[in-house]
């Protein structure tokens, strides 16, 4: 029993001191995590313009929409991505570069020389609008959820520190949350709203956090992936993986490159042939210079298991034919997850009910560092108020005797 207090005594020590010196950033963290929930979703309402379109009969060569792409964004800002998205949907052409190392400073903005997006209608080849990603609202949103707006180095690791510190306070929390009889678990499970706001702030800590806790360890869980490789490495291992699966292939050689037509229609529809429609999106990552291999990467409607479906796909780009392939069915059990990780993490890996349970979650991950402040607050208010009366209760007494000294001399 006194090694529980103790041990008590030290969780409540760490819950407190870690909370404050993090719980601003968690605050951030959350409120932009409640955000990326419904990311594409809001990003799709806001921006109807650029992602809807009419479909009058068949699709342009994607050849000759990247051509008018290409002229939109200047000789300069190469394309470098092509998103082909289901039927009734634009087709995003991408341009990016980073910049070079003496001209990048702490801040996320400096990374990239540009990154640019020309969504077009793929039946009439009109420009529906470009998009400087950098500047955009839920892009800035997701780098300052992931790094603070500062460069990754920097920023992925402060917020994969305090995702850590935000674990070891998850745990504490619990240990300080556990009932020492049926009386005190169903107060601790619930919140008296008839009471005091003091009294209903701390139930709030109290009973949410229990409530949130399996939610929210699984959310720090899989946000601590983008900040250290080796914790994605570990998670690899424990899914049977030695190492992060190598995505990149390269293509073999040949005697003799057919250097006539377009290859890029050529892998499209060889892609899209293949695939029968069962597509929600299909990225292409094109080529540098002096490289010969196109990674295609396809998001497929239907789904085989409970995780993302993703395949990859490798054409050769002298010829147009394909060399490789992974499919979602093939795929060892760590990249399935590894793929599946960002679903995972906002929720959308089911759907609208694990996003609205990732979106409660969050919210209450937010409120857990000001609840908890205020509790900390009162108890410090609360400490000050009886210091203050234990001084002034003997100088009260000592006015006492002396006024009963002066009365007995007069």
């Amino acid at each position: 029993m006194q090694f529980w207090k103790r041990f008590k005594a030290v969780a409540a020590w760490l819950h407190l001191w870690l909370g404050l010196a993090i719980g601003i950033v968690i605050v951030i963290i959350s409120i932009t995590g409640c955000v990326l929930v419904f990311e594409d979703e809001l990003f799709d309402f806001f921006h109807r313009d650029l992602i809807e379109v009419k479909q009058t009969g068949q699709p342009k060569a994607v050849s000759e929409l990247m051509a008018i792409a290409q002229q939109t964004l200047g000789k300069n800002k190469p394309v470098t991505d092509v998103r082909i998205n289901e039927e009734g949907h634009s087709y995003v052409f991408s341009a990016s570069k980073i910049n070079k190392a003496k001209d990048i400073t702490l801040s996320y903005f400096s990374q990239f020389k540009y990154r640019d997006d020309v969504y077009l209608n793929p039946y009439t080849g009109k420009v529906l609008g470009v998009i400087d990603v950098r500047y955009e609202f839920f892009n800035v949103t997701e780098q300052l959820h992931r790094q603070l707006l500062l460069v990754k180095p920097v920023g992925s690791v402060i917020i994969g520190c305090c995702v850590l510190i935000f674990l070891v306070m998850l745990i504490t929390g619990f240990i300080l949350w556990l009932p020492k009889n049926l009386r005190q678990l169903k107060k601790n499970i619930s919140i008296k709203w008839g009471a005091k706001w003091k009294r209903v702030n701390y139930d709030m800590h109290n009973s949410l956090g229990f409530y949130v806790l399996p939610i929210a360890i699984i959310i720090a869980v899989t946000g601590l992936t983008w900040s250290f490789k080796w914790w994605e490495k570990g998670v690899y291992q424990m899914l049977g993986s030695k190492k992060p699966v190598v995505l990149v292939r390269k293509a073999p050689p040949v005697t003799t490159a057919d250097t006539t037509g377009n290859h890029l229609n050529l892998m499209l529809a060889t892609l899209q042939h293949k695939l029968n429609g069962n597509y929600r999106v299909i990225g292409l990552n094109l080529p540098g210079k002096g490289e010969n291999t196109m990674m295609a990467f396809v998001y497929l409607k239907t789904r085989a298991d409970g995780w993302r479906n993703l395949s990859y796909y490798y054409f050769d780009t002298r010829t147009g034919k394909l060399f490789d392939q992974l499919e979602h069915a093939k795929k060892p059990l760590g990249l399935k997850w590894r793929n599946s990780n960002k679903d995972i993490h906002t929720g959308r890996i089911y759907g609208l009910p694990t996003q609205l349970l990732a979106l409660l979650a969050s919210l209450i991950c937010a409120s857990l560092p000001i609840t908890g402040f205020i509790i900390w607050w009162g108890k410090r208010k609360k400490g000050r108020k009886k210091t203050t009366s234990s001084f002034q209760a003997p100088a009260r007494s000592i006015n006492k005797r002396s006024s009963k000294t002066l009365t007995a001399n007069v």
